[in-house]
């Protein structure tokens, strides 16, 4: 009986031995992928940099609008973003690209319709949070006979033009024009303009008796003259405020992509969500500050 009692204490200390071990084995596990998981940055060459010569939009852009919102530089309130009031302010995605392009300490955004040269300018991978909007077509009161035939167009077989640069928003489908006839002046959201462009040459191929000009200001005035008069349809790359979504009908023609940009020689590869708020209010001012950053794997 000695014997055996102590065999079967022996056989239970095993087991909890055995079970300790485990939940230790287990925390050790934990603790470890969680080091893996959070890492220090250090990028070679960041620090030979200067200043970050921060480049950003016009404020009635929708590209800043939604860079802002997704980046959490925007202030609710006033409905205008934090930036930085020592930021470049460039007019266009290809003014951005362009200072981008001319300044190796220069980071900026720009819609992922615009044509990078690899050789001047590289996209920085994000990671925290995606940049994706949409382009939005929008008007007010009914849509006459043309501007009807323009809008189907783009809602079926134009999807296939979208999708050659951006992300179409519905399957591609047959259109029948019924060939009206009339002008539509369009205006609004420099990133939206190619596409439209393009899709208002395309339409025009199929009904010659329409008549298409496609102006290029900004999503804040596209919207405004939509609701002005000042153009049939209006062209935004942001959400539509409150305000907006009374006095307008809204179409979403398509997902765009915000691409982050720096120059070819600036050896960055990737950087967060933070960091660009950080960036584009003006806390992190010089590229060595990077470096030693908590990183997100």
């Amino acid at each position: 009986m000695l014997i055996i009692y102590h065999a079967n204490g022996e056989i239970m200390l095993k087991k909890k031995l055995l079970k300790k071990a485990a939940v230790i084995g287990m925390m050790a596990t934990m603790i470890t992928g969680c080091s893996q998981e959070v890492q220090t940055t250090h990028v070679d060459g960041l620090n030979s940099l200067g200043k970050i010569e921060v480049v950003s939009r016009e404020e009635e852009s929708g590209t800043r609008n939604a860079f802002a919102e997704k980046t959490g530089i925007l202030d609710e309130t006033t409905g205008k973003d934090k930036a930085t009031d020592q930021s470049i302010v460039a007019d266009s995605n290809e003014t951005a690209y362009e200072k981008t392009a001319e300044d190796k300490n220069a980071i900026a955004y720009v819609s992922s319709g615009v044509e990078l040269d690899d050789n001047k300018v590289k996209t920085v991978t994000i990671y925290g949070n995606d940049l994706t909007r949409s382009f939005y077509l929008a008007y007010k009161g009914e849509l006459n006979d043309v501007e009807d035939d323009f809008v189907r167009y783009i809602s079926t077989q134009g999807q296939e033009v979208v999708s050659e640069k951006y992300t179409a928003v519905a399957k591609p489908g047959s259109f029948l024009s019924d060939k009206a006839g009339g002008e539509i002046k369009i205006g609004g959201s420099t990133s939206a303009t190619p596409l439209v462009k393009e899709l208002a040459d395309k339409y025009m191929e199929i009904n010659p008796n329409a008549k298409i000009t496609v102006t290029e200001t900004d999503s804040g005035n596209g919207l405004t003259g939509a609701m002005e008069g000042t153009y049939d349809i209006g062209m935004s790359s942001r959400e539509l405020k409150s305000y907006e979504n009374e006095l307008l009908t809204k179409v979403e023609i398509a997902k765009d992509e915000v691409h982050v940009i720096v120059n070819k020689e600036n050896p960055i590869e990737r950087i967060s969500i933070e960091q660009l708020g950080e960036i584009y209010t003006g806390k992190l001012t010089e590229w060595a500050q990077l470096n030693g950053k908590a990183e997100d794997k």
